[in-house]
């Protein structure tokens, strides 16, 4: 339980990337087994066409076809099968096409004698793909630790005694306590501006998903609005291919006949002969649909599909932004008490930069870990207090946000509020490095070259959403892009130590 609690937030994403990775092997897995048993030792026959269906998939249209299958001796019959392989052009009704099923009660038909091969390879790619990631989450930081190497004895005398001697001349040079007085905790504070950005960042996320909506309803109302022809169709076929479609015959205003296929939820409700309503495009009356779409499972347009997929990411962050603001109100309203602080900063360990704040909070006998929401005012007072910036503790009042996971509002001596970016944990997170903060450093950006990068890319993608969803699509796109950025603490984009501490 303990390391499920200490699971960050881009564990909780990587894990159903790992789940989908281990669903899709398990489905190739199935199918290769299947495909394998229909090579060696299956039923070889013919399918007679007799329904294609249409998909929109990211390599353009393509046709799914069915029908009854008869095996090569004739002792084999069943009603519908469907074929593995999809077609650029839907086939004939009526055209033969050779393959192999599993059994008698197969329902799909495999023309590729190498199929199985090539899904098995797929299989262990994806199980792969799922263990990279998984291994780390579920093994944590325990790993096994090397015994230390033999030290020499007069190497150790030797070390032990600089390492006395440079503890002497850091008491020496440490300033006196009494130099600069730190504020007490219940002082009055500095304006806390992270708190403003974080709700800002929040109600923008919020905004543009509404935008979102709104444009893909105005987008759909408009797709409706050119469906002005309106026709009655009648029922010419029923229960075709492995979907129990139906075909519906109709004539546009100009006396041209066309003919259209749905999936009903009843099939029995539209028996041959019958008549159902239906609207079309004047212009493109080959894709008629019902007038009452409700009792016909009707795909969605391919755009609203997209849209979906690109709000699901904005509103999994808005749902969890919304969790987090009302633990931190909850917690602001509960007693705080006395604890001590390191100051550190986290670089990941494949990046060249810091990316956030950490505190390494020490209560009760206790140490957590906790990143906090990037602030200036820990800026300001890390420079007019350097011995603070990885050495001396911090005094802090700690107020305990409800919840399962432990999470802390901390109330800094003079600072301020330090408003919470992460759960605490009783260990240091393993994919960042917990370093002093280099206060040398503070007032320098980062290369030019690396904001031009940032800009090319924020661009790019501000332009994919424009093509998707106009206006509304890049702002979600950038809020999308910023209100994940302010969960992980929300350092200045220009870089950690961008931020002169005079201003």
């Amino acid at each position: 339980m303990r390391r499920i609690r200490e699971l960050e937030f881009h564990d909780w994403l990587l894990l159903p990337l790992v789940a989908v990775c281990i669903g899709c092997a398990i489905w190739l897995s199935t199918t290769a087994i299947d495909s394998f048993r229909a090579e060696h030792g299956g039923l070889a026959g013919e399918m007679t066409v007799e329904d294609c269906v249409y998909a929109d998939t990211d390599d353009g249209p393509e046709w799914t076809c069915s029908g009854p299958f008869v095996s090569a001796d004739g002792a084999v019959h069943i009603d519908v099968v469907t074929i593995h392989d999809r077609f650029r052009e839907p086939l004939e009704d009526g055209t033969t096409v050779a393959g192999t099923v599993s059994s008698p009660s197969a329902d799909t038909l495999y023309t590729d004698e190498q199929l199985w091969m090539w899904l098995a390879g797929g299989s262990v790619v994806f199980f792969g793909i799922a263990l990279y990631h998984l291994l780390p989450i579920v093994r944590g930081r325990a790993e096994e630790v090397a015994p230390p190497p033999a030290v020499d004895p007069e190497q150790a005398a030797v070390a032990e005694r600089i390492r006395g001697f440079l503890e002497e001349w850091d008491h020496v040079f440490q300033p006196p306590a009494p130099v600069r007085v730190a504020a007490a905790v219940d002082e009055p504070k500095r304006t806390n501006l992270a708190i403003w950005k974080v709700m800002a960042g929040w109600l923008l996320l919020g905004l543009t998903i509404a935008g979102m909506v709104w444009h893909l309803a105005l987008w759909e109302r408009q797709q409706d609005a050119l469906l002005t022809g309106s026709a009655l169709g009648t029922v010419t076929a029923t229960r075709l291919g492995a979907d129990d479609r139906i075909e519906v015959t109709f004539s546009d205003g100009t006396g041209v006949d066309w003919w259209v296929r749905w999936t009903p939820r009843d099939a029995d409700s539209y028996p041959e002969g019958g008549q159902v309503p239906l609207r079309y495009d004047p212009t493109r009356p080959d894709e008629a649909v019902p007038e009452y779409r409700e009792f016909f499972e009707i795909e969605p347009r391919g755009r609203s599909v997209l849209v979906q997929l690109v709000l699901l990411p904005g509103i999994v962050l808005a749902w969890a932004w919304t969790w987090r603001l009302g633990r931190w109100a909850l917690g602001a309203l509960r007693r705080g008490r006395p604890a001590e602080a390191h100051v550190t900063v986290a670089e990941l360990h494949w990046g060249t930069e810091p990316t956030s704040f950490w505190l390494k909070i020490r209560s009760d006998g206790r140490t957590w870990y906790q990143r906090i929401v990037w602030d200036r005012r820990l800026v300001r007072w890390l420079d007019r207090n350097p011995w603070h910036g990885g050495r001396a503790p911090l005094r802090v009042e700690l107020r305990r946000c409800p919840g399962l996971r432990r999470m802390y509002l901390v109330d800094a001596a003079g600072v301020g509020r330090l408003w919470p970016a992460s759960t605490a944990r009783s260990r240091p997170p393993r994919n960042y490095e917990l370093s002093p903060v280099r206060l040398s450093s503070l007032g320098f950006s980062e290369p030019a070259v690396r904001h031009l990068k940032i800009l090319l890319a924020l661009a790019v993608l501000a332009g994919g959403g424009w093509l998707l969803a106009g206006f509304a699509g890049a702002a979600y796109l950038l809020a999308l892009i910023g209100g994940y950025q302010l969960w992980g603490g929300g350092a200045p984009w220009r870089g950690f130590y961008a931020v002169r501490p005079g201003r």
